[in-house]
């Protein structure tokens, strides 16, 4: 689902509820929630991609018990060939729902090689992999919006006071201790972001009041590499048949105060995966518009490399210093599923990674670290 759709979907749901959801309905969706995560989440050790909050979900597994057979055999040396693999896939459409309410997510278990299903429609992990935003809910009456963080060890989530129906774009600071949340209200009261201690979950609201104006393609704010900012990309309504054209990357302090703005109008930065890993270029994506990447310089805005994939949907992140790794949406005649790409910064194809069994609409895509998968799962190691 594009950006855009999903605004005209969030604008429709606004308008069923000006109010914040009943505490029965929020109730019963602890109730439900709590009856479907029954299942303990083992934790391990991850690794984000590049510069990107794009860290390592490991698995649901049964609760371990005393003479339990040993955990399978752990990945080498030699598995720098193939360092990452897919950990999960987040916003699953559940066919039996227009909306997204009861859509899914997949976590991979790293000893089975599975992915195991679990019922939020979206799922963030933290860069070290021990804890999980979730979300639940479609800001409607009868599936309110909530967010949470999951501990993969007990299994608990904690979740975070309030509706969140107006927030957006969740994501990690580099070093895993807060959560960014893009905040949209309804009326632009107060519109900017929220950030969240991982610890407490003690939330401050930053208003940055240029977003409601420079923000016409409704994305969501991002980290920058070191964590003391964060990144929009600013977009403008030129006219009816120029819509949502990207005028440049806004960054900000965690005071929200502009600090810069990088000149660029070729495409936007997406939910923190553009960054190179030593932060000096940002991978764009224009698939609104002609699916074209732009690599440009990160303190000028200059234009490195341009190359366009017909079918790709999304930068997930960085491969390495000259490959980046792109959600594909696969063939437009439906003769190749949805997948990821590795390519190289001419757009050269080097690697293509088949979607698991049943993710082919996830929203978005995290890959991680191989270096702990079991001996089943080597085989998703790319």
């Amino acid at each position: 689902m594009t950006t855009q759709l999903e605004k005209a979907v969030r604008e429709a749901l606004d308008q069923l509820t000006d109010a914040p959801p009943p505490p029965d309905l929020a109730q019963a969706a602890i109730r439900r929630a709590g009856r479907q995560r029954t299942a303990r989440l083992v934790a391990a050790g991850v690794a984000a991609v590049a510069a990107a909050v794009v860290a390592v979900p490991l698995a649901i597994g049964g609760l371990a018990s005393p003479g339990d057979n040993p955990p399978p055999a752990r990945m080498g040396p030699g598995t720098a060939a193939k360092p990452f693999v897919v950990t999960a896939y987040s916003g699953v459409n559940n066919p039996g729902d227009p909306g997204p309410a009861d859509d899914y997510s997949l976590l991979l278990d790293p000893d089975t090689g599975e992915y195991d299903k679990v019922p939020y429609n979206e799922v963030v992990p933290s860069p070290d992999g021990s804890q999980v935003l979730v979300h639940e809910g479609d800001n409607s009456l009868a599936h309110p919006s909530r967010r949470g963080v999951l501990n993969r060890e007990s299994g608990e989530v904690r979740w975070l006071p309030g509706n969140a129906g107006y927030t957006s774009g969740a994501s990690w600071s580099p070093d895993g201790r807060q959560i960014l949340i893009t905040n949209r209200p309804k009326d632009n009261n107060g519109a900017g972001f929220l950030l969240v201690d991982a610890a407490t979950l003690a939330a401050e609201q930053v208003e940055v009041p240029d977003v409601s104006t420079q923000n016409t393609n409704g994305l969501a704010f991002v980290w920058a590499p070191d964590g003391t900012e964060v990144a929009l990309t600013h977009s403008v309504n030129v006219s009816e048949s120029e819509p949502g054209r990207v005028t440049g990357i806004g960054f900000y302090d965690l005071a929200g105060k502009p600090t810069r703005t990088l000149p660029v109008n070729g495409g936007s930065l997406n939910e923190g995966s553009g960054f190179s890993p030593d932060g000096s270029r940002i991978a764009l994506d224009n698939r609104f518009v002609n699916d074209q990447i732009q690599i440009v310089d990160a303190t000028t805005g200059a234009v490195q490399h341009e190359f366009s994939v017909p079918t790709a949907d999304a930068v997930v992140g960085w491969y390495d210093d000259v490959h980046l790794i792109l959600k594909d949406y696969g063939d437009r005649n439906l003769t190749e599923r949805p997948n990821l790409k590795v390519v190289d910064l001419t757009g050269k194809v080097t690697q293509t990674v088949p979607f698991a069994e049943g993710s082919d609409t996830a929203q978005r895509v995290f890959v991680g670290s191989s270096a702990d998968l079991g001996t089943a799962a080597e085989k998703l190691a790319f």
